[in-house]
C-alpha cells in the first residue's frame, strides 16, 4: 500500500471512529428538554442513552467474529449505514417508546463501529511504535469530537429538543466514503462464532493475558460509567436543577471532560513506552475520583468544569492505555473478536450507567451520583493492583 493510500485509509478509519463516538455525547445536552417534551421524569430519561448502547451487549462479540471471518470493511459499511438511518430518524419520534425503539435500532449500528475501526487501524500499521502513535492520535480525535459535539448539540437543541438528531445525517457521506476502505480483508476463522470465540480464549490463555484482559474490561467499565453516567447524564441534569444552566451552557460544561481527555491522549501517551505501569493506570483512576469529588462539592458551574477536566484527564489516560494493551493481548487473527469483547463490556456500562444516573439523580438528589462515582473510583484505584497480582498468581502459577 502506497503512503498516500495509507494516509487516506487512516483518515477514513479515524473519521468512522469519531462518528461512532457521537451516539451518546450528541444527545446529552438535550436530555432535560427531551424529558419535558416527552412528558417523562428525569429518573427515566437516561434510557434514551441506555437504549442506544443496549444492542452492543449482545451484538459486539458477534460483530467481531464477522469482522475476523468476512472482513471489517463489510461490517463498517453496514454499521455506519444503520447508525445514520436510525439515528437521524429519531428526529421523527412522537413518543418516548418510539424514541427508545429508534435509538435501539441505531445501537445495532453503533455496536461495532469503533471496535472494528480501531482493529483496522491496528492492521494498517505493523510497527508497534508507529501503531501506538497513531492510536493515541485517533483517541485524541475521538475525544475532540466528543468535546465539540455536546457544544454543537446544545446550540441546536435551543431551537428544539429533537433537532440534535438531525446531526446524524452527517454519517451519510462517511458511509459513501467507506466504500473506498481497502483494509479489513477476511481472515481464516472457525466454522462457527462459538468455535472462534473459544479459539480466541485459548489464545489469551496461551499468551497468559486473559486475566489482564478481564481487568482491562472492568477498569474500562468503571471509566465509562464515570463518563456516560456521571458526566453525560447526571451533570446536565444537575446543572439544570441546581444552577438553571441553559442547554448551550450545559454543552460547554460537559465539554470540559473531553478537553481533559484530549490533553492526556496527545500528551502523556506519547512519552509512555513498553508495557503499562500499574502506578500510571492507578494515577488515571485517582484523577477520575478527585474530579468527581470536585463536581460533588462545586458551588458554581465553572467549578463543575474544573472537576470534569480532571476526571476527563484520568479517563483519557486510562482508556488510552487500556486500548493499547487490549490490542496487544491477542494474536492478529483474533483481534476482531477480542476488541469487540472489550466493546461489549463498554456497552454494558453504557446501558446501565445513564439510566442509573438519571434514576439516582431524580430519586436521591442532583449531586448523589457524584458521591457514588467518587467512592467507586477510589475503591478501584486502591484494589485493582492487589487483586490483579492475586488472580495472576492463582491462574498462571
Amino acid at each position: 500500500m502506497s503512503p498516500r493510500s495509507q494516509r487516506e485509509q487512516l483518515a477514513l478509519l479515524m473519521t468512522v471512529c469519531c462518528l461512532g463516538m457521537t451516539h451518546l455525547s450528541l444527545v446529552s445536552p438535550a436530555l432535560p428538554e427531551l424529558a419535558k417534551t416527552l412528558g417523562v421524569s428525569i429518573s427515566v430519561v437516561g434510557w434514551v442513552q441506555g437504549s442506544a448502547a443496549f444492542p452492543g451487549i449482545f451484538l459486539a462479540i458477534f460483530a467481531g467474529y464477522l469482522a475476523d471471518r468476512f472482513g471489517g470493511r463489510r461490517v463498517i459499511l453496514v454499521c455506519v449505514t444503520i447508525f445514520t438511518i436510525f439515528g437521524s430518524a429519531c428526529f421523527l419520534a412522537t413518543s418516548f417508546p418510539m424514541l427508545l425503539g429508534l435509538r435501539m435500532l441505531q445501537g445495532v449500528g453503533t455496536s461495532a463501529i469503533v471496535g472494528v475501526g480501531v482493529t483496522l487501524i491496528g492492521e494498517l500499521f505493523e510497527d508497534d511504535r508507529q501503531r501506538l502513535r497513531v492510536l493515541g492520535t485517533n483517541l485524541a480525535l475521538m475525544y475532540l469530537t466528543q468535546l465539540v459535539v455536546p457544544v454543537l448539540s446544545g446550540i441546536v437543541a435551543a431551537g428544539g429538543a429533537f433537532r440534535p438528531f438531525l446531526l446524524y445525517l452527517g454519517g451519510a457521506p462517511i458511509a459513501i466514503w467507506a466504500i473506498r476502505l481497502a483494509v479489513g480483508r477476511p481472515r481464516e476463522a472457525g466454522s462457527s462464532p462459538i468455535r472462534h470465540v473459544r479459539a480466541a480464549h485459548q489464545d489469551l490463555r496461551r499468551r497468559k493475558t486473559g486475566v489482564d484482559f478481564l481487568g482491562l474490561v472492568l477498569i474500562t467499565a468503571i471509566g465509562v460509567s464515570v463518563f456516560q453516567g456521571a458526566t453525560l447524564t447526571a451533570v446536565p441534569l444537575m446543572l439544570d436543577d441546581v444552577f438553571g444552566t441553559a442547554s448551550t451552557g450545559r454543552g460547554l460544561v460537559v465539554a470540559a471532560f473531553l478537553l481533559g481527555a484530549v490533553a492526556t491522549a496527545l500528551g502523556v501517551v506519547r512519552v509512555i513506552s513498553g508495557r503499562i505501569s500499574g502506578r500510571v493506570l492507578s494515577a488515571g483512576i485517582w484523577l477520575m475520583s478527585i474530579g468527581m469529588f470536585t463536581v460533588l462539592m462545586a458551588g458554581f458551574p465553572f467549578m463543575v468544569s474544573g472537576g470534569l477536566a480532571l476526571a476527563g484527564a484520568g479517563f483519557g489516560l486510562v482508556i488510552t492505555l487500556v486500548q493499547r494493551e487490549a490490542l496487544a493481548s491477542c494474536s492478529a487473527a483474533y483481534r476482531g473478536v477480542v476488541m469487540l469483547t472489550w466493546v461489549a463490556g463498554v456497552r454494558v456500562a453504557q446501558v446501565i450507567a445513564p439510566p442509573f444516573a438519571s434514576f439516582v439523580t431524580g430519586v436521591v438528589g442532583p449531586r448523589s451520583m457524584f458521591l457514588l462515582a467518587t467512592v467507586m473510583t477510589a475503591c478501584a484505584a486502591l484494589a485493582w493492583r492487589p487483586l490483579r497480582r492475586r488472580l495472576r498468581g492463582a491462574f498462571y502459577s
